[in-house]
């Protein structure tokens, strides 16, 4: 695959609530600034559509992402996406529900996981593992989540895609876990954490914990993206799942304005 322009990258979830059409949600990216996202399957828009449209807006996929169960029913249709959009990574957000339930669903995921990995990896293509805080979990004979997809997920086809709020949330060390994942990793899902601001939120242990623009949370991100870089990262990829009522385009501009300053382009 050819090597990529754009290292500062964002996903749509963010976006999912707006009710622009998604041509005109990348037009107000790319007048940010952003030239790279990370592309989902998009109703109605064949691959080489989305191909151009996103190449008409002077942008670029770092990567794709979609379902675990949609994957495994048609690796074909996401092979097929990396190929029009010249990427060699899918992004799975999670195990299925079932499947994060206990120790065994954990087991079967992994199966699951790896033999939908083998498949794609046939075809160049690796599966991404995407965190959230439950794999941080301790089962009761005593072994993490995360612990166990790091030791049975296949580093042949399988990398991990870490997201700096879920571990952080998790109880984990981000700047441990990316060194950790150094040789497995090629993309960062990067989102802030902050403590509620409300000043009616005067809990002592109960403070609401948030999801935030760059810049406006407590995590490090000078240091984030030092190790990240340093580790293998090729793209930080923007998403923050809420923005409790602010207006979801500034925040996004406000975390590429704060990424970009830090040396991302």
């Amino acid at each position: 695959m050819p090597e990529k322009r754009h290292n500062l990258a964002i996903i749509l979830y963010g976006l999912r609530f707006s009710t622009l059409p998604y041509a005109e949600k990348l037009k107000k990216l790319s007048a940010m600034g952003y030239r790279s996202i990370q592309a989902c399957m998009e109703a109605g828009l064949g691959h080489k559509e989305h191909a151009a449209l996103l190449s008409g807006l002077g942008m670029e996929v770092c990567c794709m992402a979609g379902g675990l169960d949609d994957v495994a029913a048609a690796p074909g249709e996401f092979i097929a996406a990396c190929r029009a959009f010249q990427c060699d990574e899918v992004m799975i957000g999670s195990m299925l529900t079932d499947q994060r339930m206990d120790y065994e669903g954990y087991g079967r995921a992994i199966d699951m996981i790896n033999k939908t990995a083998g498949i794609l990896k046939k075809e160049g293509v690796y599966l991404g593992y995407h965190n959230h805080a439950q794999e941080f979990r301790r089962f009761p004979n005593g072994i993490r989540g995360i612990d166990l997809l790091f030791d049975t997920l296949d580093p042949e086809c399988v990398r991990f895609m870490p997201d700096t709020h879920w571990i952080h949330a998790g109880g984990g060390d981000i700047l441990w876990w990316l060194n950790r994942f150094r040789g497995r990793i090629r993309y960062l899902h990067v989102k802030d954490y902050r403590v509620a601001p409300a000043n009616f939120q005067t809990g002592i242990g109960d403070t609401d914990k948030q999801f935030s623009q760059i810049g406006g949370g407590n995590l490090p991100w000078r240091e984030i993206i030092d190790t990240a870089t340093n580790v293998g990262v090729k793209a930080f990829i923007v998403e923050q799942d809420h923005t409790y009522g602010e207006d979801p385009f500034r925040c996004a501009e406000e975390s590429f304005n704060t990424l970009s300053a830090l040396g991302l382009v």
